[in-house]
């Protein structure tokens, strides 16, 4: 059986993920542990089956629901039928991409057909950028306090797309705020559809996004604030950096350097940032990546900031997101590095972490927007 609470290797962490995500709503830690019951550690054929077996059975589940009228039911089994796809993608590569297509479409296919049964409304939309063309979602908040909605829009990292991250940032909704969620460059339908790889200046897809934020009537201008999880803890501050018209940032991980603090740091997460780049080779990376970089960028971060990240994160560079931390211009910001393994946190992402650090991150958010 593969270990995902105490993850030694890449099929656990990963899984720890899920896990942490079927918390708020993506899947259920008992059927991910049956999941992974006879699968040993480094089978990746048998990982990859079995999820797509799982992800075949729950969606079947969430279609007799849905016929019976159990919209209910239904939704919770097309969420996680969603995150039990992409988990049949997580480890394939970039010789395997008309596959990886196919399970990010499933797994939409199945998110959306559960959003439309979520209370509160989740939206599809579009964000225009250029000559191109986001897809993602507008999520309503839940029992709003005022007439306009503050509102958090929240970037995922490598390999997350919106249909996933969602999950990790429902509570925002919970809470009150509007929730915008954008599959922007080298992420999610735009990598795995429509073949638009990452870029260093995500100000420029940023402020698109933040354009179309503040264009919907319901949000309050005045309330407004930027999330990022894993290595949007580069494109995040990257974003709040060229960017006056957010009130605060959340850095859920940072990222100084994605060559030295993430492509150079773990040799297993290069392919997959090779392929976000748009299929190059390891030269060719370590040649683009030159340019994805906050050095003379990050003192123009103003808003208050709060960042987070594990002392013992394999994936990302604790010392990059010092040293980010460091340069950043605002007056009011805070940096918690998790480093007690018998609290939890210091694995990336903090995913172990999440029954404390979703509270903090949510109640400074609250404190500041």
């Amino acid at each position: 059986m593969i270990d995902f609470f105490f993850p030694t290797e890449g099929m656990g962490s990963q899984t720890l993920r899920t896990v942490a995500e079927a918390a708020y709503g993506g899947g259920d830690v008992f059927e991910i542990s049956r999941v992974l019951k006879d699968i040993e550690p480094g089978d990746k054929d048998a990982f990859e089956q079995a999820w797509i077996d799982k992800a075949e059975d729950t969606e079947a589940r969430a279609k007799k629901a849905e016929a019976a009228g159990h919209t209910r039911t239904a939704m919770k089994y097309y969420y996680a039928a969603n995150q039990y796809w992409r988990m049949s993608d997580v480890l394939l590569t970039i010789e395997r991409n008309d596959d990886k297509r196919e399970r990010f479409l499933k797994s939409q296919e199945c998110f959306r057909a559960g959003a439309k049964y979520n209370d509160p409304k989740i939206e599809v939309i579009e964000v225009p950028c250029g000559d191109e063309v986001y897809e993602g979602y507008f999520c309503h908040p839940r029992n709003p306090k005022t007439e306009k909605w503050p509102a958090v829009f929240f970037i995922g990292g490598a390999d997350a797309f919106a249909e996933e991250i969602y999950f990790g940032g429902s509570e925002l909704c919970e809470r009150g705020y509007a929730m915008l969620l954008v599959d922007t460059p080298g992420r999610g339908s735009s990598m795995y559809v429509k073949n638009i790889p990452t870029r260093p200046d995500y100000e420029v897809p940023g402020k698109a996004s933040f354009d179309y934020l503040f264009s919907r009537p319901e949000i309050d201008p005045d309330r407004v604030a930027l999330m990022g999880i894993s290595m949007a803890g580069y494109y995040a501050p990257r974003v709040a950096a060229f960017e006056d018209r957010i009130k605060a940032l959340i850095s859920w991980c940072g990222c100084y350097s994605i060559l030295d603090d993430l492509y150079l740091h773990y040799e297993h997460l290069r392919p997959t940032v090779q392929r976000l780049l748009g299929g190059v080779t390891d030269e060719e990376a370590q040649v683009l990546l030159k340019d994805f970089t906050m050095e003379g960028i990050a003192q123009n971060i103003k808003v208050p900031t709060i960042m987070t990240h594990g002392s013992m994160d394999k994936l990302m560079d604790v010392e990059g997101a010092k040293k980010l931390f460091s340069e950043i211009g605002a007056e009011d910001k805070t940096l918690h590095i998790y480093d007690d393994p018998k609290e939890g946190g210091t694995v990336h992402c903090s995913h172990d972490c999440w029954v404390h650090q979703m509270p903090m991150l949510m109640d400074w958010l609250e404190d500041h927007v």
